[in-house]
Order: C-alpha cells, then structure tokens, then sequence
C-alpha cells in the first residue's frame, strides 16, 4: 500500500514539474512579447497581465507543493540547534502535526472562499473566466501539501529522513555516507 501511494505522489510530481515549466514558460514569453508589443508598435495584449498575475498564483501554490514532496520548503532551523540529534525526530513529527492541521485549516478557509466567489458568479476583468477556477489551486495544493506531509511524517518516523524541511535528507545522506 505504502508503494501505491508513493507511485501515487511520483505521478502528481510529475504532473507538477511539466505544469510548472509550462506556466513559467508561457507566463514569460506573455510578458515579453507584451513589452516587445507595447515598446515598439505601441500595441499589446490586453489580457497579458491579468493572465500572468493568474498564472503567478498557480505558480506559487504548486511549486509550494511540490517543494513539500521535496522536503525543500524553508523551515526556521532552531530546533536542530536547541534539541539533541536523539529528540530531533520526535520534535520533527510535532511539527509536522502543527504544519499539518494549520495547513488543512487553511485549506478548508481557502475551499470556503471559492465557493463564495462561485456563488456571486464573480469573473475576472479581462479574460472573463470565472475567478473560482483560478482560486481552486489555494484549497486543492494546501491539501495535497497536507497528504505530502504526512509522508514525511512517515518518513521521519521510518528514520528515512532527520527533519521537515530543507536539509533533512541531504543531513540524513551525509551521515549515512561518513559511516
């Protein structure tokens, strides 16, 4: 079952790699054949900002959750400094149940809010599309974040990794690599 699900969050991995470097792509090249548009011919698109500005959001949301399944999120490293090496798990997966609630929390808040903006019926100025598909990656990364960090939960637990965030595997490599 664990394997399942590892394939499962392998296969959403990808998904967001091919995802991210598209919308990165196309948000780039919006914005610079706008700029060329608007410099050169006193011309642009209309709906180049508005689409980036959208783009940006989904940008950041799903490479917040792909920086989850990477355990590459930033942290604040007190803990590996004020606890022993022994503790540090155990301090790890209380963080990781903080994270976590505070992360399904806030999704709920997030699926809440689009469902309001879907009920007013509001779209966006320009490119008229609805708003609520584009606030729909707020609740559904936060969730997915939520699911990734209870592998890491699991992870820490197996004694794959010493800590969330950035640097528990690299950490976790070196001292098996000095052995």
């Amino acid at each position: 079952m664990n394997r399942f699900f590892e394939s499962l969050d392998n296969f959403f991995s990808k998904i967001e790699k091919v995802f991210l470097v598209t919308a990165v792509s196309i948000m780039t090249l919006v914005v610079f054949f706008d700029f060329l548009l608007r410099e050169f011919f006193n011309s642009g698109f209309i709906w180049a900002k508005e689409l980036a500005a959208f783009l940006m959001i989904w940008v950041g949301f799903i490479g917040a959750s792909y920086a989850t399944k990477e355990n590459k999120h930033l942290v604040v490293g007190i803990p590996e400094k004020l606890f022993p090496k022994k503790v540090l798990p155990y301090v790890s997966l209380f963080v990781n149940v903080i994270v976590f609630s505070v992360t399904i929390f806030i999704a709920y808040l997030g699926f809440q809010y689009v469902m309001e903006t879907k009920e007013f019926g509001e779209t966006s100025l320009v490119l008229n599309i609805p708003l609520w598909i584009v606030q729909i990656v707020i609740p559904a990364s936060l969730i997915i974040i939520a699911l990734r960090f209870i592998g890491i939960a699991i992870q820490i637990f197996q004694g794959k990794i010493s800590s969330v965030g950035a640097g528990g595997k690299e950490e976790l490599t070196h001292k098996e690599a000095d052995r």
